[in-house]
């Protein structure tokens, strides 16, 4: 049985690299429109959060590298 660690990182290794990318790039828009008060950091961290979309995202691009 996975832990919610575990149930979170493959729930962000299962989204497609096209949502992925939709996601951070509408949220980069709303933070930029908000002066970045948009910015929220949820615990337990939400597979959309910002933060956690944009770690997804690099981790897939340092794997692209290695």
């Amino acid at each position: 049985m996975m832990d919610r660690t575990e149930l979170f990182e493959q729930k962000q290794a299962e989204m497609p690299n096209e949502q992925l990318y939709v996601l951070v790039q509408e949220q980069l828009s709303k933070l930029c429109k908000t002066g970045g008060k948009s910015l929220t950091m949820s615990v337990p961290p939400r597979v959309d959060d910002f933060d956690m979309l944009v770690c997804e995202l690099l981790k897939r691009f340092k794997d692209e590298f290695q």
